[in-house]
């Protein structure tokens, strides 16, 4: 169960986000059951209902945009947003498939300083562009 300090934290506030009427009980009893009268809470006048839900002025129709809409660009950017890890994942294909000796070579000198070489390039052009970077 909840500890008494987190039980009237929550009641206050509560009652600062709901005001103190929100607690006071109706003066209305209902009908005894079992003879004992029960009293039910009146409903709440909040000053804080917000209306935002019905809306008076049309609003205006739904569209729907490519993506090239949203960005207001062409196809240039597009290309530029190629990630540069990938563009050197496939640089590292290319020269591994030119460099290695037989279809199922992955293990001869030439295929894995060529794979070596392209990611060291990589690194290489990456911390020169970012300099704070310590990967």
């Amino acid at each position: 169960m909840f500890s008494k300090n987190i039980l009237l934290a929550a009641i206050a506030a509560s009652a600062a986000l709901l005001g103190a009427d929100a607690f006071a009980p109706s003066a209305r009893p209902l009908q005894a059951y079992s003879g004992i009268a029960r009293t039910i809470a009146t409903p709440l006048a909040s000053s804080h209902a917000v209306d935002d839900d019905v809306s008076t002025d049309e609003e205006p129709a739904d569209f729907i945009l490519s993506a090239v809409e949203l960005d207001g660009s062409d196809d240039d950017a597009v290309e530029d947003a190629v990630p540069a890890r990938f563009l050197s994942a496939q640089r590292i294909q290319e020269l591994r498939v030119t460099h290695r000796r037989h279809e199922t070579d992955t293990g001869s000198p030439e295929y894995q300083v060529a794979g070596m070489s392209e990611r060291i390039a990589h690194l290489t052009n990456h911390l020169k562009e970012h300099p704070k970077d310590f990967s």
